[in-house]
């Protein structure tokens, strides 16, 4: 590949005068910058679907730090699972059913809690 050749040099000279500098404002507010906003149509058209919107809202805002240690894990599951058996008892029909399927499933996820800590016990002593 041949290049042609390249004429390089000076165009023009510019000279410039302190008073053609251009400066900030020596006082007072500055004019507010330009921040961009969607457009009003985008926010209606651009709607975020159950996907989007349903970890946000199933993610609790504040967690307590000590409620991820296991044994007070397993304390709040057994305790949820008491208020739901006693909402079942009180309960009838359909409602009845759900809350004491939520109690048994809590239930059995304390007692895999329980596995868990005895395998890692077991494999920890190995």
């Amino acid at each position: 590949m041949k290049i042609g050749s390249l004429d390089t040099g000076l165009e023009s000279v510019t000279r410039v005068r302190p008073r053609d500098e251009a400066r900030l404002p020596a006082e007072g507010p500055l004019a507010p910058a330009f921040v961009p906003q969607p457009a009003a149509l985008d926010a209606v058209l651009r709607r975020p679907s159950l996907d989007e919107r349903l970890p946000d809202l199933l993610q609790p805002r504040a967690l307590d730090p000590g409620l991820l240690q296991p044994a007070a894990l397993t304390e709040a599951r057994l305790a949820a699972g008491a208020a739901f058996a006693t909402a079942a008892r009180r309960a009838t029909g359909h409602r009845r059913r759900i809350l004491d399927e939520a109690s048994r499933m809590l239930a059995e996820d304390a007692a895999l809690d329980d596995e868990v800590r005895t395998a890692l016990a077991a494999l920890l002593r190995a």
